[in-house]
């Protein structure tokens, strides 16, 4: 599953023949959208937008400990995804539910293009355009930026988080992957306020998005369509339940592990 499609990709309406100058596009549409955006808000906001959007340092313990999260998470955010597109609207809503099928049919096929990849430079360039630029730029507008503006209206965090991950969710117009990229938008909220980096959570977008345009390379390479890839594979409950318990544990460690290291640097303050 990818998390982070622009809406510039409806621009195409699923015309998407000239490739190369549709990347392009695409590249510069996500760093226009966001990372600029960003890096100007928070400019405005503080002296020193460094901090302000958390371009702190953080061990490389916790570094690993995202990339194994996002492994273990993966077949969790696939069972949403599945009970996510079961879900139908009362009768009455018909006609919104049928509008809403057409985008989704729409964003697919501009996906299923977007990812056809014959050789390791359009890889290359997917790799950029779908996982590293997404990963900076809507982490910094997001997590960076309006989960803090969120945090100082609600004075809570938790609800900041969930706020920010509707919003991060909504926008992105797929509404059959909406409950599974606002639970992934919460996880990277969480990881930030855990963390205090802005570097994890767009470690763990990346990883997210990195991994579906690999595994999309692969599988043509191995001759199968993109059409088998968005086909939801059978898996066993014990795998969801793994995944359930797996990722639950890590984030877990991940908290402690964090506190244990910010109380190991206070101590060492304190001394």
């Amino acid at each position: 599953m990818i998390y982070g499609w622009p809406e510039i990709m409806l621009f195409f309406r699923g015309d998407l023949s000239n490739l190369p100058l549709a990347r392009l596009i695409l590249i510069f549409s996500s760093i226009g959208n966001f990372i600029i955006p960003a890096l100007i808000f928070s400019r405005l906001e503080s002296r020193n937008w460094k901090d302000y959007l958390k371009f702190n340092s953080a061990f490389l313990i916790l570094f690993v400990l995202t990339v194994i999260i996002m492994l273990f998470s993966a077949p969790l955010l696939e069972l949403s995804m599945e009970i996510n597109q079961r879900m139908k609207l009362p009768a009455f809503l018909s006609n919104l539910e049928d509008w809403m099928r057409m985008q989704e049919d729409q964003m697919a096929e501009l996906t299923r293009q977007l990812l056809t990849m014959p050789t390791v430079s359009s890889l290359l360039v997917n790799l950029l355009m779908i996982a590293v630029i997404p990963a900076i730029g809507e982490e910094l507008i997001f997590r960076g930026c309006f989960q803090r503006l969120f945090s100082q209206v609600f004075s809570n965090d938790h609800i900041a988080i969930w706020v920010t991950a509707i919003i991060f969710s909504a926008i992105h117009m797929q509404f059959y992957g909406f409950i599974p990229r606002m639970l992934l938008g919460a996880m990277f909220g969480y990881l930030l306020i855990w963390s205090n980096t802005i570097w994890i959570p767009i470690l763990a977008h990346f990883v997210n998005n990195a991994t579906a345009v690999v595994t999309a390379y692969v599988f043509q390479q191995q001759g199968k369509s993109l059409e088998q890839l968005g086909q939801p594979d059978k898996i066993h409950t014990i795998v969801y339940l793994i995944s359930l318990i797996g990722t639950a544990a890590l984030l877990l460690i991940f908290y402690r592990k964090n506190q244990m290291i910010n109380n190991n640097n206070n101590g060492a303050r304190l001394g």
